[in-house]
């Protein structure tokens, strides 16, 4: 038996390459806790649940793959969170389950090929580009050049929580794969990259995040109306989904709640991905 954990990660901007991305946005505590068991044959759960998890099926191919290792392992994730909703949950399900499988197995892998395994599963299978990356970071990050980026730096600390109000999920593998979508998102996605580097603050990567949100088009009719309320929130991509980093939860959860019945709190994440 092994654990690993993985904070959620919400884009506040993106800008996508053929292999990855780039962009900036907030880690969140408790994104995926991910245990496996040496079993008979391959078995999935999410929160108690047997389901098909792809991503999850394809961190196993990748890494059994890179380590020859056969053994059947049933794996048991665990998260807080709504998946499909902008909040990283299957970088943070692919991310944590490699690090476990690395862990059970003793294969004494890198770091860098642990997060190729996670990685390459989540945009094989469309959910995402660079959360995983992301998410073996903490707190509010901004990705580095080369692009597509495979290191990141923090930005300076300002908020402790982010409050979340939910609509709908997104299908993300329709967007990062259509053509129209893709110009849309990279050049938002190149001018907010420029920018956020005159002043790297969580205030700043809100103030490029609704930037993003209004001139890709990706806001719906609800995000564009809290929008125009609370100067503070944006959206998360990818998910119809409102976040606002807050030092002050209670009151901007209850400010919240006049335009959207599903939210919660997050606190922003103190540790990276890792072994438990």
């Amino acid at each position: 038996m092994a654990k690993a954990q993985s904070p959620g990660h919400i884009t506040g901007f993106f800008k996508i390459y053929p292999n990855g991305s780039t962009g900036s946005g907030i880690n969140i505590e408790n994104g995926m806790i991910t245990e496996i068991i040496q079993s008979s044959k391959d078995a999935f759960y999410l929160n108690g649940k047997k389901t098909k998890l792809l991503v999850s099926k394809q961190v196993l191919k990748e890494f059994r793959k890179k380590t020859k290792i056969p053994e059947k392992v049933k794996v048991l994730h665990k998260t807080v969170f709504p998946v499909g909703y902008g909040l990283g949950i299957s970088g943070a399900g692919a991310l944590s389950l490699a690090i476990a499988l690395d862990k059970q197995f003793k294969t004494k892998l890198k770091k860098e090929e642990i997060i190729q395994i996670a990685s390459n599963a989540e945009i094989q299978c469309g959910t995402g580009l660079g959360d995983v990356r992301a998410e073996t970071y903490h707190g509010s990050i901004i990705g580095k050049k080369p692009y597509p980026s495979k290191k990141a730096e923090q930005l300076k600390k300002g908020k402790k929580f982010v409050v979340m109000g939910f609509f709908a999920p997104i299908n993300t593998k329709k967007i990062i794969r259509n053509k129209k979508w893709k110009q849309k998102i990279n050049k938002i996605g190149t001018y907010c990259m420029h920018k956020i580097h005159t002043k790297k603050t969580i205030e700043t990567l809100i103030h490029l995040s609704r930037a993003f949100t209004i001139e890709s088009d990706l806001a719906t009719k609800k995000i564009r109306k809290i929008m125009e309320k609370i100067p503070t929130a944006s959206m998360a991509m990818l998910g119809e989904t409102i976040f606002i980093p807050t030092n002050n939860p209670k009151k901007t959860e209850k400010e919240l709640r006049e335009y959207c019945t599903k939210t919660m709190t997050a606190k922003i994440a103190l540790k990276g991905a890792g072994p438990l």
